[in-house]
C-alpha cells in the first residue's frame, strides 16, 4: 500500500489531540444583579488593578522601573494595555497582536481577543512550555514565586472575552476562588480509585531530534466501561500525546508493550506504522504538559470490553543534550451506565483544500444538523439536538487563523463565532459546561454546551498562506495541510 494512499485515507482519521455561547449563556454577564455583588470594586478592571497588578506587577511595571515599556500602575494601566503594541523587539508571533486586544467586543469576534492578547503569553501557566519555550516570548510572568492562580488567570480571560472594558461588572468574582498555583515540578498522578491508570516510559529524547512512536496497551477491561474523567500530565518538551482505539472486531497485530517509531532513523516514514493509522480512533488526548477534564453530568464516553488502545506520544529535543519523556493517564469510570453517551466529534475538509502557490486562501464548509449525524450514522429521526461539550481544531504550518461558527439556515441572522485560533502548533481546547472554567488543560469554558438543532449547524473557516512555489492540498506531513475539527458531543 502507498504512502500516498495511506495519507488520503488518514482524512477520516483522528490524527491530534483534544481539546461560545453568546451573552445571554455566559455566566460572569447573565445575572442582573451583579452590581450588587462587587461592593468593594468599581468594576471588573478595578478588581484586576487591585487583586493582581497591585499584587503582583507594579514592582516592576511602575513609573520608575517601566520594565518592557510597561507601566500597570493604578493611573495608566488600562491606557498602557489595552489596543497597544507590545514591547518585546526581535520576537516573532507578535506582529498582529496587541498587548490586550478588545476584539471580543464585537460578538462576531467572540474569541479573538483572548487569542491576540500578548498578556495571557506571559501570565498563562498552562502554556508555559509551548508559548515560552518554544516561541520565545521572553520571560514567563511573574518572574518569580508567587505566580497566578488559575482563577486569577481565568478572570482576566474572562474580562478580554467581554472586550476589556475599563467599566461596568462583566466577569464573576467566584472565578478567583481557583487558588491553583503553577508547580514547575513533574508529578506521577495518583491512581484513580474508580478506573484504569497507564503509564508510559519514562523514556529517554535524543538531542537535535524529535521522538514519536506509538506503544501498544492492553487496559485490562472485562466488561464494557464508560469513561466520565481523562487525566494526563507529562514531562517537559512534549508536543502531544494522544490515546487511539481501533474499531470493535477489528483484525489488528501488534505488539504489547514495544515502542514502534513513526520514522526511521534516517527520517524517512516507517510504512509499517503509518499503514495502520488509518485504522485508528481518536480516543484522548492532549498538547498541554496537564490536562483534567471531566465530561457533563451523566455524560460517559464507551470503552468495550477488552480494549487495547495505542498510546502516541511525541517529543521534541532541539537541545544538545538529551532529556526524558514520561506520561501517566488516569481514566476514570462511571459507576452506572451513563444517560448519554458521549460521540467523537471529527469534522474534515479534504476536496475543498486546495492552496494556490503564493497565495492567500480562505476556505470554509459548512456542516449542518443532519450532516453532523450522517458522519456518526445517528438517526435524525431519533435525535432532536446535537450537545458539543468541546471544540479544538487542526491544521498545518500555512495556517493563519482557524474559525467554528455556529450558524442556522436564515440568512438574516449572524454568524456567532464559537472557536478561534491564529495558532496551528498549539490550538486551544475550548470546553462548553458548567463548571469549565475549573478544567485543566481547556482554553476556555462557555457556561452551555452548543447546542445544534435541524436547520442549524457548524461553520469551519481557515485561511492559509502558502509561501512555497506549489500548489498545496491534503496531506499528512506538517508541510502538507489539513483542516479538521474536534471535539466531543453528545445528543438529546
Amino acid at each position: 500500500m502507498s504512502v500516498r494512499f495511506i495519507i488520503k485515507k488518514l482524512c477520516f482519521v483522528g490524527l491530534f489531540v483534544i481539546v461560545s455561547c453568546d451573552s445571554d449563556d455566559n455566566p460572569s454577564t447573565n445575572n442582573s444583579n451583579q452590581d450588587n455583588q462587587f461592593p468593594d470594586y468599581e468594576s471588573t478592571y478595578d478588581v484586576i488593578q487591585v487583586e493582581i497588578f497591585d499584587n503582583y506587577c507594579i514592582n516592576c511595571h511602575n513609573l520608575n522601573v517601566p520594565s518592557g515599556n510597561l507601566i500597570l500602575t493604578s493611573d495608566t494601566s488600562y491606557v498602557s494595555l489595552v489596543d497597544e503594541i507590545p514591547y518585546h523587539p526581535g520576537t516573532h508571533g507578535i506582529e498582529n497582536m496587541k498587548r490586550v486586544s478588545s476584539l471580543s467586543a464585537d460578538p462576531s469576534s467572540e474569541h479573538e481577543g483572548l487569542y491576540n492578547s500578548f498578556l495571557l503569553e506571559k501570565i498563562d501557566w498552562n502554556n508555559y512550555d509551548h508559548f515560552i519555550n518554544e516561541h520565545n516570548f521572553g520571560f514567563f510572568m511573574p518572574m518569580t514565586e508567587p505566580y497566578l492562580t488559575s482563577g486569577e488567570i481565568n478572570f482576566i480571560k474572562e474580562w478580554i472575552k467581554a472586550g476589556a472594558p475599563d467599566t461596568g461588572h462583566v466577569v464573576s468574582l467566584s472565578l478567583l476562588d481557583n487558588i491553583e498555583t503553577y508547580d514547575p515540578e513533574f508529578a506521577p498522578l495518583d491512581p484513580p480509585e474508580n478506573g484504569i491508570q497507564i503509564h508510559l516510559g519514562p523514556f529517554e529524547v535524543m538531542p537535535q531530534q524529535e521522538t514519536e512512536f506509538f506503544y501498544y496497551t492492553a487496559l485490562n477491561n472485562d466488561q464494557d466501561v464508560f469513561v466520565n474523567r481523562v487525566e494526563m500530565e507529562m514531562r517537559s518538551g512534549s508536543h502531544h500525546f494522544i490515546l487511539y482505539t481501533y474499531p470493535e472486531n477489528f483484525e489488528i497485530s501488534l505488539a504489547e508493550n514495544e515502542y514502534r517509531h513513526l520514522r526511521n532513523e534516517d527520517g524517512s516514514y516507517n510504512e509499517s506504522v503509518l499503514s495502520i493509522m488509518q485504522h485508528q480512533i481518536f480516543l484522548s488526548g492532549t498538547q498541554w504538559p496537564e490536562l483534567d477534564f471531566t465530561f457533563p453530568d451523566n455524560v460517559g464516553l464507551r470503552i468495550p470490553a477488552n480494549t487495547f488502545v495505542d498510546q502516541n506520544t511525541h517529543y521534541l529535543n532541539y537541545t544538545n543534550a538529551p532529556f526524558i519523556g514520561e506520561v501517566y493517564t488516569n481514566l476514570h469510570f462511571m459507576d452506572n451506565q451513563p444517560e448519554h453517551i458521549a460521540e467523537i466529534l471529527q469534522l474534515n475538509v479534504v476536496d475543498e483544500l486546495y492552496l494556490p502557490p503564493l497565495d492567500t486562501t480562505t476556505i470554509e464548509k459548512i456542516f449542518m444538523f443532519n450532516d453532523i449525524l450522517d458522519v456518526y450514522n445517528l438517526n435524525s429521526n431519533e435525535i432532536n439536538s446535537v450537545e458539543i461539550f468541546q471544540l479544538f481544531s487542526h491544521a498545518h504550518e500555512k495556517m493563519l487563523t482557524f474559525e467554528i461558527f455556529h450558524i442556522d439556515d436564515d440568512l438574516n441572522t449572524p454568524d456567532q463565532q464559537v472557536y478561534y485560533t491564529n495558532d496551528w502548533e498549539h490550538p486551544p481546547i475550548n470546553c462548553y459546561g458548567e463548571g469549565y472554567y475549573e478544567q485543566t488543560g481547556c482554553s476556555f469554558g462557555g457556561n452551555q454546551s452548543i447546542q445544534i438543532y435541524d436547520g442549524e449547524g457548524l461553520k469551519l473557516r481557515a485561511t492559509y498562506y502558502n509561501w512555497t512555489n506549489e500548489a498545496l492540498e491534503f496531506g499528512f506531513l506538517s508541510t502538507d495541510e489539513m483542516m479538521i475539527a474536534f471535539g466531543y458531543f453528545y445528543t438529546q
